[in-house]
Order: structure tokens, then C-alpha cells, then sequence
């Protein structure tokens, strides 16, 4: 489907592709019900490739069903699912918004290098909320299903215009109860910086904490700007194994320790250190958020998308709605992320930091990895953390203050007498041990003590041959000795993983075998024989007829043929697994001009008549042929009803109104055909139809709408093309009459099948050629408009063949083809399209052909 191009498909109207990914192509469509009822909602169709494959299409339509039971206000709803012509499909809730992905993006470029604190936790809660409905979902019997999302990213995180955050995209989540067997053992799903340390070891026994921890990469890139592993996979995955990210803190100092925490647990490596549910998860994030910012309201997360899409919902004719307050809130967030860096940068440069109240230590924030944040912050750390560069985290060991300056404060009251005992961090925050004198005095005196630096604290000040130093500088010892064994043995163990799995992915056997399965043989003849052949511009040994070996299957491949004195043969040819794929070239001869000769003494004959035999087929025909080079028609100066426009606008376009071609009842129409003229259009956007469904025309520097008659003796009516640029320019109209604006070509100009049962079926497939209308990779079409009629109806109906599809026809006794165009000089190529009488095929019988292959 070209850009922009609307087509019926079911009950449904495919208005514009959004994406296309491994499995399918989703479009947005409008949804029509009863009495003219319409819903906009995006269709989600599986790739033509795997139609073919009873077990993917068994697990498609398994996880449609659990998708379909999933309600929540969090995840996006499937509506509908199931076959239309061949052809299996979601239809989902259409959610008028934005991905998270591209939310980041623009807070980026309007000065914002990460999400506010606030927003960033509240959507990644919303997030958790959706995840934890989808975790505990039960099937009909009760059971749990064991559904994982398996794909959590900010692809997948649409938040709406109105502020709701909805989890999207469950076409690759794992039902246990419903497709463990579809899916093969080893095979990794999803994007890899998200993955969890079990899904990135290639573990099939996942659970609801591994979409806990892909939760605490999105938030951890909403709060920092980017994401904590970044690189190929091959980079990144020894990293995310080891745990080796930036502390968030050192990317946006206004982070607070208590928020670090959190992440750092939903982010632990071992998932039994995680939170053990979504939910746990989500309370977490809200005690955080509304502790610090106690007034924080939902309806922010609206008006921060009003403020960065204005101009797209402007464009839509949506009024955008920012209140003075929370501009005010964005600039006071934007500050304070500009203003992080700097006073970090600031307070760490001082001789002297500002005096500490007693009971607080100063320096790097002491953790561990597997410890649970607070039940509840304290209120002091919640006001400091704020504020950027004011932030006082609290130590997870000791439980004092930790403030940005490089200063200890212990009353010597509360200091114990003995040195507590070392503990081992196992965590990327830096560590920091203080070892205090016994001998200090027992009053309330503070004492300062300067630290050099804040990431290698290890002990105050003693007097030489303290003992206390000694077991300090033995503990150390032991300390060292032990990671350098640790290392020793996990750095040979890590690196024979890395090769074996790099050797299971890149083996030259594997790759062989992939590639000599995706290949066949091929055997070509011409007519006449001796011609010499290029496969995808390639030069093949030989000529016709030979044996053309290591063909590529399921790809579309160019053979062009040469022979002296004969027009040039080019196929494109899909070939599959099931094909013996044969090929018959049959040339053309040259049109030879014979040599001049002197003019005969008597009057001049008659011009030549064209030769028609190219443009007329007489039914029954087992295949036709339509080529651009005879069967076009130069649309300028015609009588068509047309409009001069902008290209540089985009115009939405309807019809209203109907129009007949013939006398007698249904052959009513509101549908037109339409040419573009414009300078950036490819050839498959040039033409197409237009109906009552609003579709979108761009680059469009003249615009023509017609439709294709043969008599225009009993013509009627009038249909009104309404152009629309934006609400604050007045609409453009054009209207087409009947009796003046339909074509009726001249034989040259079309190709007529003649003679086809109104009462059959017949099934038109059109084969994957390609024709040409132009030179250059622009001029390129794979359809062509047609309009089938019968003598004794009124019905004239319109229609787009395509190249590589199948169609159904019945009602019809005459189909015309033609090629709307600008030159017919330089057209070339051709399609070939089957014809094969149906009718008495069950229903059943033809659908199964629809599905089948092409050859």
C-alpha cells in the first residue's frame, strides 16, 4: 500500500501505514458500524511471508485471543481479530498521542535533557499498572496465564493528548498456557538494551520481573536522557551481564538517593533482589513521587505533550491548552536539570565545604544492591531532594546524611569505641568506609575532619604505628587479594562464553545452511532460444535454454534477456519453497523501418490503422496483459475536472455527493478516479480514487478527477471534492459532472476484456511484475485502474489492480484497464495477470486459493 493510499479492507478502511516489524504491518484505519457509526483504530495484519505457516498463524491468532481478554485502563484494548480475504488481522485501539519514544525526543530538542522527576515516575507507574493487570490475568478457567510482555520500551509506551499511558503492543508476549511450544528453544524476542540479565542469557523461563526490570531502563532513561547500556549487542551484552551502568546521580544530579534506590532495585541482576511484582513496584515509584511532590497532579503529563506537539495538534485543528501555572513549573524543572551539573561541578571544587549538623557524614551515597527502599521517606530528604545540587542522600548502612561536600561530621558523643567491621559493597555505587578512633573525647564538640576526596574515603588520620592502621592496611590487603582472584577466574569463564555464543550466532556451517535453504534452481527457455541472460544485474553463464542455479526464494529477482534483433525481456519473479520455478521468454521483434523509396506516382494510401491486437482479448482466456507502452492514456487536455494546488501543503480530501454512468438503478457512485501532477510524486502516487473516507494529498501541484465510461449519453449527477488544508484556511472545493468530466477512451488507450458470464466468479491474480512509466526508480508502478461494467446494469465499478495480489470478480461482462499518465513514450515493463473461472469453488475452496502462492 503506497503512502497515503486508502483501501477497503472487511468492515474496516486502511487510511495510512504507521510501521511495519518482523511479523506485521500496522495501518490506521477507520472502523464503519451501522447507521454510518465510525471508530478510528489501527489494524495490525501478519506479513504475507508467514500466512503460508499454519504454526506461526496457529500462535497469532493464540495470543489475539489473551490480547482480546486484556482490559485495562493502561494497556491498549484489540477490539477485534481474525481472517479478511486471505489475510489475518488485530484491530486495536487507536490512541491519539505520542510513543514514549518520541516524547524524549522532543523534551530534547525544547531544552529538556531528561523527563521531570516528577512526570518520569508517574508514567513509569502507570506503566507498572498496566504490566501488573497483564501478570495476573487468569484464563476462563481460572488459571493464571503466566503472560509476559517480553518487549517493554518506549516503542511500546503511548501516552495520549489527554495523559494516559498505555502499554501497547502484546503480539509477542508468552502465554504459557497458549504458545510455550510455538516458540523455539533459544530464540531471544524483543530490543536487547532493555532486556533483563536472564532474558539477555537467552532463559525461556521468564516472569513478571523481567518486565519489572525493562520498566527500570525506561525510567532510568526518562530521568537521565539515555539509556544505561547503549552500543551493538555485542558491546552491550557483557555489560548488562556485569551490571555495568553510569549511576543515574553522575548523569542528573538531581536525582535523589532515595529514587536511586528504587532503580537500582528493579534493576538488580539477580531477579530474587528485585521488586517480586509490578505492583510492589508501582507502590514504590508513588511513595517516592508524592512524598517529594505531595501536589503533583496526573493532568501535567496532558500539558507537557500540549506543549511539545503544538504545532502537530495545531495542524490537526486541536485547541492546545497550557496553563500559565505549568509553564511556569516546566521552566522552574527545566533550571534546575540545566543548573544540576554546574553546582555539583561547584561544590566538589571548594577547600571547605559548609558546615554539617551533627549526625550526618558527607560524601558518596553508601548502598546495597539488595536492600529495599524506606517504607517512607523522611520529610527533610524529601524537601532537599528538590532542589539540584541541595540533594543529601542517606547512607543504606549507617543512616546519616550524605551531603555533596567532601567534609565528616561525628559528634564524639554518639562515636563508637571500637572501628566497625568493613562491609563488602556489592553494588556500582561507590563504597565508602570510616573507621573511628576509640580514643576520641566524650563531649559534644563536633569534629571536622578533611577528606581529600569523595570517591576514596577509607579511614581518617591516625598516629604512626596506631594498630587500628595496621588492620586497616591488612584488611585492604585481603580485600585486593580477593578481587584479583575474582577477576582472574570470571574474566577466562566470561570470555569462553562470549566466544561460544558468538560462535552458535556467527557459524560459518549455520550461515551456509540458512543461505543454500533460501535458494533453488531455475529452468529457462526463450522463444526463439539463444538469448543471453543477467540475474539482478548479473551476468549468467550461458544461454536459452539453461539451467540457472541458486535462485533466491521468496525474493524478488530481475532477469533480463537479450537477443539480437528482439526487444529486450525483463521479469521480476517471486519464486517460493513450493515453486518448480520455470521460466518462458517470448520475444518481440524490432520494428524494422524499411528503406526509403520514391514516392509512386499515384495518390497516397490511407494512414496505417494501430495495431489493435495489444489492447482487446475476447474471454475465455487463460491470461491477459497489460503494458503501460500501449494501454495509457495522456490524462492533460482531456476533460477532466481539475484544481490547481500547493505542493507544499498537505490537503485532507473527501467526496460527497454520487454520480451514474448508465441509466437504471445502482450504478450510483460517490467514488472518483484522480491523476496528481507534481514533482516529487512517485509513479504509484500519481493516481487512485477518492471517496466519502478523508485521505491525505501532498506535493500535489495540480489535481485532476475523472471517471472512465464508455458512452456518455445516459451520464448523471455530481460529486463534490472538498479539499481541506487546516481550520484556519477556508476549504477548496471541485466538482465533477457526469456529463462532462467522465472519459471515454479511445481503443489504443485502454485494454477491454470481452465477453465474460455476469453470473460467474472469477479470480484475477496478478503476477509481481513491475511496469515502468517513467525512467528512474520513481516511475516504477505496481497497479493499474480498471473499472469492470456490465451491459445490461448500471453498475460501474472502479477499482485498483495491484502487482503480487489476488481479486475476486463477479457481476461483470467487460473490464477496461488503463494507465493514467503524462507520456506514454518512455513507458515500459508490463503486468501479467492469470484468469481462472472459480464459481463452482466453496467458499472455503476460494479463500484457501486467495492464500495459496502466486505460481
Amino acid at each position: 500500500m503506497a503512502p497515503n493510499a486508502a483501501r477497503d479492507f472487511g468492515r474496516y478502511e486502511l487510511v495510512s501505514k504507521l510501521a511495519s516489524g518482523g511479523m506485521a504491518v500496522t495501518y490506521r484505519a477507520t472502523m464503519r458500524g451501522a447507521a454510518g457509526v465510525t471508530k478510528p483504530v489501527v489494524i495490525k495484519q501478519i506479513l504475507p511471508h508467514f500466512a503460508d505457516d499454519p504454526a506461526f498463524v496457529e500462535m497469532f491468532i493464540s495470543e489475539a485471543r489473551v490480547a482480546a481478554a486484556l482490559t485495562h485502563g493502561n494497556i491498549a484494548q484489540v477490539f477485534d481479530f481474525g481472517e479478511i480475504d486471505g489475510q489475518y488481522f488485530l484491530a486495536m485501539e487507536f490512541v491519539h498521542g505520542q510513543p514514549l519514544s518520541k516524547v524524549l525526543r522532543r523534551a530534547q530538542r525544547a531544552g529538556l535533557p531528561a523527563l521531570p522527576i516528577p512526570l518520569a515516575l508517574y508514567i513509569a507507574s502507570q506503566i507498572c499498572d498496566g504490566l501488573d493487570y497483564a501478570h495476573r490475568h487468569l484464563d476462563e478457567r481460572g488459571e493464571p496465564l503466566g503472560l509476559v510482555h517480553r518487549d517493554v520500551s518506549p516503542d511500546n509506551v503511548l501516552i495520549s493528548y489527554e495523559g494516559q499511558v498505555k502499554v501497547i503492543d502484546f503480539g509477542i508476549a508468552k502465554a504459557t498456557s497458549l504458545v510455550e511450544e510455538s516458540t523455539s528453544p533459544g530464540m531471544v524476542k524483543g530490543k536487547y538494551p532493555y532486556f533483563s540479565t536472564e532474558q539477555a542469557r537467552g532463559d525461556q523461563d521468564l516472569d513478571a520481573r523481567s518486565d519489572t526490570f525493562a520498566v527500570g531502563v525506561v525510567l532510568y532513561e526518562m530521568l537521565c536522557g539515555r539509556r544505561p547500556y547503549d552500543g551493538d549487542f555485542v558491546t552491550v551484552l557483557p555489560r548488562l551481564l556485569a551490571g555495568d551502568y553510569p549511576r543515574p546521580s553522575t548523569l542528573n544530579p538531581a536525582i535523589a538517593p532515595e529514587v536511586e534506590l528504587v532503580l537500582a532495585t528493579a534493576m538488580a541482576l539477580e531477579r530474587e533482589q528485585r521488586y517480586p511484582t509490578a505492583q510492589a513496584f508501582s507502590e514504590a515509584l508513588r511513595e517516592q513521587l508524592y512524598s517529594a511532590w505531595p501536589r503533583f497532579s496526573p493532568s501535567m503529563a496532558s500539558q507537557l505533550l500540549g506543549h511539545l506537539f503544538a504545532e502537530d495538534l495545531a495542524a490537526e485543528g486541536r485547541r492546545v491548552e497550557v496553563t500559565p501555572a505549568f509553564l511556569e513549573q516546566l521552566a522552574e524543572w527545566q533550571h534546575q536539570t540545566s543548573a544540576a551539573p554546574r553546582a555539583a561541578s561547584a561544590s566538589t571544587s571548594r577547600p571547605r565545604a559548609r558546615p554539617a549538623s551533627d549526625g550526618e557524614i558527607s560524601g558518596p551515597m553508601l548502598s546495597n544492591p539488595g536492600a529495599r527502599p524506606s517504607s517512607r521517606p523522611s520529610s527533610s530528604g524529601a524537601a532537599r531532594a528538590s532542589q539540584p545540587g541541595g540533594v543529601r542522600p542517606i547512607s543504606a548502612t549507617t543512616g546519616r546524611r550524605v551531603s555533596s561536600a567532601g567534609v565528616v561530621r561525628v559528634p564524639s558523643s554518639t562515636a563508637p569505641r571500637e572501628a566497625p567491621a568493613p562491609e563488602t559493597m556489592a553494588s556500582p555505587l561507590t563504597a565508602a568506609r570510616v573507621l573511628e578512633s576509640p580514643n576520641e573525647p566524650h563531649d559534644n564538640t563536633p569534629l571536622d575532619i578533611e577528606v581529600p576526596s569523595v570517591t576514596h574515603i577509607t579511614a581518617l588520620e591516625s598516629t604512626p604505628g596506631d594498630p587500628r592502621e595496621q588492620r586497616a592496611r591488612e584488611e585492604k590487603e585481603r580485600e585486593e587479594k580477593q578481587r584479583r582472584m575474582v577477576r582472574q577466574l570470571s574474566i577466562p569463564l566470561f570470555v569462553l562464553a562470549l566466544l561460544g555464543l558468538l560462535y552458535l550466532v556467527f557459524s560459518p556451517k549455520k550461515a551456509s545452511e540458512e543461505e543454500a535453504a533460501r535458494r533453488a534452481p531455475l529452468w529457462l527457455t526463450s522463444t526463439p532460444p539463444g538469448a543471453t541472460v543477467k540475474l539482478n544485474g548479473q551476468d549468467v553463464p550461458g544461454v536459452t535454454p539453461l539451467f540457472v542455479p541458486d535462485v533466491p526464494i521468496y525474493e524478488a529477482s530481475t532477469f533480463v534477456l537479450t537477443l539480437p534483433g528482439y526487444r529486450t525481456w525483463t521479469k521480476r519473479f517471486t519464486p517460493t519453497a513450493s515453486d518448480k520455478p520455470t521460466l518462458n521468454a517470448v520475444f518481440e521483434p524490432l520494428e524494422v523501418e524499411p528503406p526509403p523509396q520514391a514516392p509512386p506516382p499515384e495518390p497516397a494510401p490511407a494512414p496505417e490503422q494501430p495495431d489493435l491486437s495489444r489492447n482487446a482479448v475476447d474471454y475465455p482466456t487463460r491470461l491477459f496483459v497489460l503494458r503501460p507502452r500501449y494501454n495509457a492514456f495522456v490524462v492533460d487536455g482531456l476533460a477532466t475536472a481539475s484544481l490547481e494546488l500547493n505542493p507544499r501543503v498537505a490537503y485532507a480530501v473527501s467526496t460527497d455527493g454520487s454520480a451514474s454512468l448508465a441509466s437504471g438503478r445502482g450504478g450510483a457512485t460517490g467514488t472518483l478516479a484522480y491523476f496528481a501532477e507534481g514533482d516529487d510524486l512517485s509513479a504509484d502516487e500519481t493516481f487512485g480514487l477518492l471517496g466519502p473516507s478523508t485521505r491525505t494529498l501532498k506535493g500535489v501541484r495540480r489535481l485532476h478527477v475523472f471517471l472512465l465510461d464508455d458512452d456518455l449519453a445516459d451520464n448523471s449527477g455530481t460529486v463534490r471534492v472538498n479539499l481541506r488544508q487546516s481550520q484556519f484556511v477556508a476549504p477548496r472545493s471541485l466538482t465533477f459532472e457526469a456529463t462532462r468530466h467522465a472519459l471515454v477512451l479511445a481503443p489504443e488507450q485502454q485494454f477491454v476484456l470481452r465477453g465474460l458470464n455476469p453470473d460467474a466468479v472469477y479470480m484475477l491474480t496478478v503476477r509481481d511484475d513491475v511496469a515502468e512509466l517513467r525512467v528512474g526508480p520513481t516511475g516504477r508502478t505496481r497497479r493499474v485502474l480498471c473499472v469492470e461494467s456490465n451491459s445490461k446494469s448500471a453498475r460501474r465499478s472502479h477499482r485498483l489492480l495491484e502487482s503480487g495480489k489476488r481479486f475476486q470478480m463477479t457481476g461483470a461482462d467487460t473490464l477496461r484497464c488503463a494507465f493514467p499518465d503524462v507520456r506514454v513514450e518512455d513507458n515500459a515493463g508490463a503486468f501479467e495477470v492469470d484468469l481462472v473461472d472459480v464459481t463452482e469453488m466453496s467458499r472455503k475452496e476460494r479463500a484457501d486459493a486467495l492464500r495459496g502462492p502466486l505460481r
